[in-house]
């Protein structure tokens, strides 16, 4: 199958009754976010939902207009009637640049819960300069690659547990078209190329670059995930979206409403949910998982809005398993040697 048919806007109600499945959703505190739009769709059609922000405050937020959304029927964009229940939404506090904090809120939930049917890592900081933290580690690649690595792993029992009991648990990592911006020649064998200032540390383009190279690298753990899960015969699919070029807060903020308004193609962070969305709870992502003569391969796919594998959208580099496995390499040693955690899967 050459040509990749996109596909079309559809209504999230279609999805099926998620009712007894249990999601976290990463930066999933802002109704002008597409992480809150995954979460509260998946909440609308029954799951049990984590809100993640990196305070109690933000995630008591998301949750608020979460429930008030449901009661007051405001979501014109889906014929669902349910409503949402207090108790099918929870807090998940964590600052996803810093490190240990991640690991200890992801153990407490791995002690809470004895099942975790979807993971959505959608939280991310957009282009910016080089800053190291407290590690020596770039933040931008902390927060963006680094965390959600380490999330992963640290709920990987979790995930293991429930893929035996109820096959098909989704881990969804949210990229960006920016990822093609690398060359193939790219390098992630090192602090310090995890660390590369792209010719300067704070200027436009090597900011987007930058920023090119952590989503990149969510597609590339995508994929190395997805091989690990097969390998071990783990019940799961991993893939990487990038959702649209959508019109959130945080791109206001980064862009400026001006700017903003004249990106091409623009989308509503409602439409921003919608590839992901698809990815972490249609039926078919996972009873098409190996694809066959006439679809593409959900597993380890990279996917389009909205909704659909798109493998003439990645990159060479994207789709070279060697980077892969460097990359993931690369990240457990950073994390045992800098910040003193021994993940491996």
């Amino acid at each position: 199958m050459n040509n990749v048919i996109r596909r079309a806007q559809y209504d999230p109600s279609s999805l099926p009754d998620l009712t007894g499945k249990v999601a976290l959703v990463t930066g999933s505190n802002s109704p002008l976010g597409i992480g809150w739009n995954i979460a509260n769709q998946l909440a609308l059609k029954g799951a049990k939902v984590y809100v993640h922000a990196r305070s109690l405050e933000r995630a008591q937020a998301g949750i608020v207009a979460i429930l008030a959304n449901s009661r007051s029927g405001q979501d014109s964009n889906s014929t669902s009637t349910k409503e949402v229940s207090a108790k099918q939404l929870e807090p998940f506090v964590a600052d996803l640049g810093d490190l240990k904090a991640v690991r200890n809120a992801a153990v407490a939930l791995a002690k809470k819960e004895t099942r975790l049917d979807i993971l959505v890592h959608n939280a991310a900081v957009l282009a910016d300069g080089l800053e190291l933290n407290e590690y020596g580690i770039s933040t931008s690649m902390t927060i963006n690659h680094i965390a959600p690595f380490l999330l992963t792993l640290e709920l990987l029992p979790l995930i293991k547990s429930t893929a035996r009991s109820h096959p098909g648990v989704r881990i969804v990592t949210l990229s960006s078209i920016a990822h093609t911006l690398l060359t193939p020649d790219v390098k992630y064998d090192s602090l310090s190329s995890i660390n590369n200032d792209f010719g300067e540390r704070d200027g436009e383009q090597a900011n987007l670059q930058r920023y090119g190279y952590s989503k990149l690298a969510n597609v590339l753990f995508a994929k190395e995930l997805q091989r690990k899960l097969d390998q071990a015969g783990i019940q799961a699919i991993s893939v990487a979206v990038h959702p649209g070029v959508v019109e959130t807060d945080g791109a206001i903020r980064y862009l400026g409403p001006e700017k903003l308004s004249q990106v091409n193609d623009i989308i509503g962070p409602l439409q921003g949910a919608l590839a992901p969305l698809f990815a972490a709870a249609a039926t078919e992502v996972w009873t098409e998982k190996d694809g066959g003569s006439d679809k593409l391969d959900w597993a380890g796919a990279y996917v389009m809005p909205y909704g659909v594998p798109s493998p003439v959208d990645e990159s060479e580099a994207a789709k070279n398993p060697k980077l892969a496995k460097e990359l993931w390499e690369a990240t457990e040693k950073i994390l045992a040697e800098n910040v003193g955690i021994s993940v491996s899967f």
